[in-house]
């Protein structure tokens, strides 16, 4: 065979191969546990949004999104090959982990997208981490521990248990429904907003390089010069409370209260009907 067939041919293989490897494929996995012994959810993902929403279900279920470029669905394995789940004693571990991911492909064109929704029972703990994606829980009762690196982290906690939320580059806000136990809230390029209840006892300390500070609480203020730093009690200081940015503005807010619905009216029972007349 001659240098230029086999040219030829090494060229169409290439281009063949590249055509694959670009292939995208779209589809939604949907899966259900019972809760069982379950208690905690560790979620781990590369990229990908994640919503987790706290019910009063004696299951756990899961939507999730998939977006692939260059993976081709393996319908012999569990959720296509595209992630990972397993119940491993009270913990529910679900998604993919960095370092099995990050490595050579040809033409480095392969790329997969995973968006969970979560629905699971409010006391359940959390542990989420992702690089590339947001992070958003609703009425959580569970300690809650959540980090990424690019994406905006926004979790809603009864709060009974204690709360940890860090990224990167995105802004981080965590609001307390009904109670406060402690958290760390950490960015480096985005704001941090805090709402806790008006009877919150927290100690705070409180960090930033570039950016305002603002408190909706009675705080008694300790500044640190020359470090941006402030530190305060209050309600009695019983419960930790670090927030840390550098580049950006610091909140510190009482949750909104919700307005109690107001009493129904008394009520008048009618009047007696007026006795009959007497016959004739």
């Amino acid at each position: 065979m001659n240098r230029s067939k086999k040219h030829y041919l090494l060229t169409t293989a290439l281009l063949a191969t590249a055509c694959v490897v670009g292939e995208r494929h779209h589809e939604t996995i949907t899966r259900t546990w019972p809760i069982g012994a379950i208690k905690q959810i560790d979620l781990h993902e590369v990229n990908g949004s994640i919503d987790v929403e706290g019910t009063t279900s004696d299951q756990i279920s899961l939507v999730a999104d998939v977006r692939a470029r260059g993976v081709m669905p393996d319908p012999k394995k569990e959720n296509h090959g595209y992630f990972e789940t397993n119940v491993d004693g009270d913990t529910l571990d679900i998604g993919r982990r960095g370092d099995r991911h990050f490595h050579f492909r040809f033409f480095d064109r392969d790329n997969i997208t995973v968006d969970y929704t979560l629905k699971v029972p409010k006391t359940c703990s959390l542990e989420v981490r992702t690089v590339n994606g947001r992070v958003e829980t609703r009425g959580i009762e569970g300690e809650t521990r959540v980090v990424t690196v690019n994406g905006t982290i926004d979790l809603e906690n009864i709060g009974s248990q204690e709360v940890s939320a860090h990224t990167v580059n995105g802004r981080v806000r965590a609001r307390f429904l009904n109670a406060f136990q402690g958290a760390s809230l950490k960015t480096v390029n985005g704001s941090v907003d805090a709402m806790l209840p008006p009877n919150a006892s927290f100690a705070c300390d409180l960090s930033q390089v570039n950016g305002d500070f603002e408190a909706s609480f009675p705080l008694t203020i300790h500044s640190h010069p020359g470090s941006r730093r402030v530190s305060g009690e209050v309600n009695g200081g019983k419960y930790d409370l670090h927030i840390v940015t550098v580049n950006g503005d610091i909140k510190l807010e009482t949750s909104p209260q919700v307005p109690a619905a107001p009493a129904a009216p008394a009520t008048v029972p009618p009047p007696p009907p007026p006795p009959a007349a007497p016959k004739t």
